[in-house]
């Protein structure tokens, strides 16, 4: 019977994994409970930073997030990744 419940428990892990990977992945818009803000941006350090387990879809009813808008702006990630 444990057997039975562990797999339960994996098995609910992983879809909230893959449901989190294709939202990290833009095929969606994307919050944590605990942010004042949504993301939407693929390239988002600060949306992809959010732990798979606090991942929810949608806006949330929050603003967008300045990072996602500044990389949506730009078409790409912002700043000067090589350094030099």
């Amino acid at each position: 019977m444990s057997g039975q419940r562990d797999k339960g428990i994996v098995d609910s892990a992983q879809n909230a994994v893959r449901q989190a990977t294709g939202t990290l992945r833009g095929e969606q818009l994307w919050h944590s409970p605990d942010s004042d803000v949504y993301h939407n941006n693929p390239n988002c350090q600060t949306g992809n930073s959010i732990e798979a387990e606090n991942v929810r879809q949608g806006t949330g009813n929050k603003r967008l997030c300045r990072e996602c808008e500044r990389l949506s702006s730009a078409g790409g990630p912002v700043g000067n990744l090589t350094g030099l």
